[in-house]
């Protein structure tokens, strides 16, 4: 596969999630997600056996494994803002959704994508695209971090990479190109017509 199926891959299954999943206004609520697919989320402050773990992994802000059956989120609620914690829960949820092995713990510290790992690439954009769905964004003229920050309730880092991608795609003018991101958008319009007070 290419680094763009990957892409491609990632963000179709976002898309696919919000439609699953009945999710229709910002900022999208991870937990019913997480329950629609049978993932569980567990805080490290309510989990004692967290402290047998690598102290890298304790460091890290959260990794997903299999116990018992059930993907299970495990999320670091002592480090980083709440805001920065949505992301990783859309990250782990992403490696869970698309399918990635989960046979060994992989903790995450970085927003970006991976130039390395094709696997931590996808799980971000699924973050992004379920957490900042571009032509939501769209739709509703957001043109600042700060907008993409108060309507998705997520971290300046994750909202300055998602206004970067929102330039290129409307320089592109790629919206509404895809019958699933079409679904997106109509599931939404109520939303976005209420936001802009149509």
């Amino acid at each position: 596969m290419t680094w763009y199926d990957y892409y491609r891959e990632a963000r179709d299954t976002a898309w696919k999630a919000l439609i699953e999943c009945g999710i229709s206004s910002l900022p999208v609520d991870l937990k019913a997600i997480a329950s629609f697919y049978g993932i569980e989320i567990v805080l490290f402050s309510q989990c004692a056996l967290i402290e047998l773990l690598n102290p890298k992994v304790r460091r890290g802000d959260g990794f997903i494994v299999v116990i018992n059956g059930r993907k299970t989120i495990f999320l670091n609620d002592m480090v980083k803002s709440r805001r920065r914690r949505r992301f990783t829960v859309g990250h782990e949820l992403g490696h869970g959704i698309i399918g990635h092995p989960l046979a060994r713990i992989n903790y995450r510290n970085y927003e970006g994508d991976s130039k390395s790992d094709p696997f931590e690439m996808q799980a971000n954009v699924f973050s992004r695209s379920v957490l900042m769905p571009a032509c939501v964004l769209n739709a509703l003229g957001v043109s600042s971090v700060d907008e993409i920050m108060d309507l998705c309730d997520i971290s300046q880092i994750s909202a300055a990479i998602r206004l970067n991608r929102l330039k290129l795609l409307r320089e592109r003018d790629v919206f509404l190109t895809s019958q699933l991101e079409k679904r997106v958008y109509e599931q939404f319009e109520p939303f976005i017509e209420q936001t802009l007070g149509r």
